[in-house]
């Protein structure tokens, strides 16, 4: 069960199951983490790609941790659950680094209906690909990509950039990615957050905000 949340992101008092909050469009909130490191001077961020049996933009790259919180649940209790659920690590939520709330609204298929507040926060992680735990059900994969390259993509100025996507128990392969293979969106999302990232890693503290 959710909480149903109004248009100034409070609660309401109401709770609705996830399939009738997204069949009804009401709004609800989620918690979205993007892990980044540094490796070689360069700067890097992880998204997952999402299990083919999701529901809502099955097989495309989003957050890299991204979930629901349950009712009641607020971004501390259910940022580490969901990071522990989905990649297997244990990160205490004062590790992560805030970045404001998002309004998302998206129409994915007919009948359903995305209308979330997001809590998004960057977590500085230097993590082993080898270590993660990736949630069959939610999580069919990573991919790391440089944030410099990611940041071409979603500003339209390469069609295509190269990245390494590792499954469970698997080495790392090469791939290519383009914009419409990450969870489609009209804000600019991907970009702004690669962007915030790159800004982070070189430092800079003040202004950080989604």
């Amino acid at each position: 069960m959710l909480d149903v949340l109004g248009c100034d992101g409070r609660r309401t008092g109401e709770r609705i199951g996830r399939d009738d909050a997204h069949r009804s469009g009401a709004w609800h909130g989620a918690f979205h983490t993007l892990i980044i490191y540094e490796r070689n001077g360069k700067g890097f961020a992880l998204f997952q790609k999402r299990s083919h049996e999701k529901l809502i933009a099955p097989d495309r790259y989003d957050v890299s941790v991204g979930g629901h919180y349950a009712a009641g649940e607020g971004p501390d209790a259910a940022g580490p659950r969901e990071i522990r659920e989905e990649l297997g690590l244990e990160v205490p939520f004062d590790e992560l680094v805030p970045l404001g709330r998002r309004l998302f609204v998206y129409g994915f298929t007919p009948g359903i209906r995305e209308q979330e507040f997001q809590d998004v926060f960057l977590l500085r992680r230097d993590v082993r690909i080898a270590d993660l735990v990736l949630q069959p059900d939610e999580v069919d994969a990573v991919l790391e990509i440089e944030i410099e390259r990611g940041i071409e993509l979603h500003a339209g100025r390469k069609s295509m950039i190269g990245g390494t996507l590792f499954r469970q128990g698997e080495e790392g392969q090469g791939v290519t990615v383009c914009a419409r293979d990450f969870v489609p969106c009209l804000d600019n999302y991907f970009l702004k957050l690669l962007q915030l990232a790159k800004r982070y890693l070189t430092g800079e503290r003040e202004g950080l905000v989604i």
